[in-house]
């Protein structure tokens, strides 16, 4: 005899050990309470992806994530690209519809906030995060550039150059001055050992950094460095704090493409 759903549903899910609770199953219609549709906490380190259209979910869905994981203790970085995470710090408001589905699924909700540390690019929406030109890296910063090939190269050897000379690269000051002496004559010796950069792939880097700082990105770029080690705190209660990146600052200063 053919098992039923709630034989494979047991089966999948009546595992025992910790476990993020993501809610019930719905069969044609109709919700079968028990057993819960649960991941693994020891998995939540896995790669994982929500989809779907507009509205059916995918901000409530991070949400009912990250409530547990800090609930367990596990610290959590989110990046809100809309302001629609920030209500994480407060407690939602009861509803007919939540007490409704609440009780569909024989779930006990109660209403309660998570600790949450806001991070900008800007400043504006939260503690300031900044990076060193240094650990930014050519590759990448050619990337936000938009360098081709070429461009990217001389860019690497520059970078290679102050790591030679064990020169700082602290922002993009520190970067343009670095590039102003390599076009010097003394500059040019000094570069000859590792190949040369021509002047006019210079003179684009210039104007690409300038670009760059029209848009604000010499707030992002400099010290106090970001240290990745920032994001795993818990609090006295052991709950993990989650580090909310607020994007939506930048992007309402990025004009859209059209």
């Amino acid at each position: 005899m053919a098992s039923t759903l709630t034989e494979t549903l047991q089966t999948g899910y009546g595992f025992p050990g910790p476990a993020i609770t993501l809610g019930a199953a719905l069969d044609r219609g109709t919700i079968l309470p028990e057993p819960k549709i649960r991941i693994p906490l020891a998995m939540m380190n896995r790669h994982g992806l929500v989809a779907g259209a507009t509205g059916t979910g995918k901000t409530k869905t991070l949400q009912l994530l990250t409530e547990p994981l800090s609930a367990a203790g596990v610290p959590v970085f989110v990046a809100d690209i809309k302001g629609d995470l920030s209500g994480l710090a407060i407690p939602g408001e009861p509803s007919d519809r939540v007490t409704q589905r609440a009780t569909d699924i024989r779930w006990t909700w109660t209403p309660a906030g998570v600790p949450v540390e806001f991070v900008s690019l800007s400043g504006k929406l939260g503690v300031q995060l900044r990076a060193t030109i240094a650990s930014f890296g050519p590759l990448l910063l050619a990337k936000v550039l938009g360098l081709n090939d070429t461009q990217t190269s001389v860019l690497t050897l520059v970078f290679k150059y102050c790591d030679d000379q064990r020169l700082p690269l602290l922002d993009l000051a520190d970067l343009r001055a670095v590039l102003q002496f390599l076009t010097s004559p003394e500059g040019k010796r000094e570069l000859d050992a590792l190949g040369g950069m021509s002047p006019a792939s210079v003179g684009v880097l210039l104007r690409k950094m300038v670009e760059l700082e029209m848009q604000g990105a010499e707030q992002f770029f400099g010290e106090p460095e970001f240290d990745v080690h920032d994001l795993l705190v818990t609090t006295r209660e052991g709950k993990g704090v989650v580090t909310c990146l607020e994007l939506s600052d930048v992007q309402e200063e990025v004009a859209p493409v059209i």
